[in-house]
């Protein structure tokens, strides 16, 4: 059995990059008479704002693809802005993660709460490994697509418990 959540890491950050800068330059380039050095140097510096700072702010949670089988969780490691970048430079080359449960010491629920409807949604799941390192599992990209998601993180969640023999689970607000 296995189950995946979120979205796999591709191509498109790169390609929005390189669109966003060549837009920018070539903004740039009409602005100023056309002025072709101006549109190249204001569209590289626009695809490299874009690529290396506000991409990888946002890559966690828009490609944090991860999937559980009945031995291991394999999921992209975001836990510095060099694996980030490469994920964006590189995402074929970017392998997943993984961790057996074997290694796995607890976990916990992240969730939200919406005050004006006092509904509670889970976020992440947070596995704490025994290295003492912390996996953060996205579960807000499922959860907003169609269909009956909650009954993926049900699964998940009842999953990990039986694999960690966990009768009660930690939670986390934010």
């Amino acid at each position: 059995m296995e189950k995946s959540f979120a979205r796999k890491l591709n191509w498109k950050p790169l390609f929005n990059s390189l669109i966003f800068g060549a837009a920018i330059g070539t903004f740039i380039f009409i602005l100023t008479g056309q002025k072709l050095d101006a549109g190249i140097v204001f569209g590289i510096v626009a695809f490299f704002i874009q690529s290396s700072i506000i991409y990888p702010r946002s890559l966690p949670t828009l490609y944090g693809f991860w999937r559980i089988t009945e031995k291991d969780v394999y999921y992209y490691d975001y836990s510095t802005w060099r694996k980030r970048i490469v994920g964006i430079f590189l995402p074929l080359i970017k392998k997943q993660d993984v961790v057996s449960f074997d290694n796995i010491e607890s976990y916990s629920l992240v969730v939200n709460k919406n005050n004006s409807s006092n509904k509670v949604t889970p976020h992440y799941i947070v596995l704490r490994l025994d290295n003492g390192h912390n996996v953060a599992l996205d579960l807000s990209w499922n959860l907003k697509k169609s269909g009956a998601p909650e009954k993926d993180v049900e699964w998940v969640v009842d999953f990990i418990n039986d694999k960690l023999n966990q009768k009660t689970v930690e939670i986390f607000q934010v």
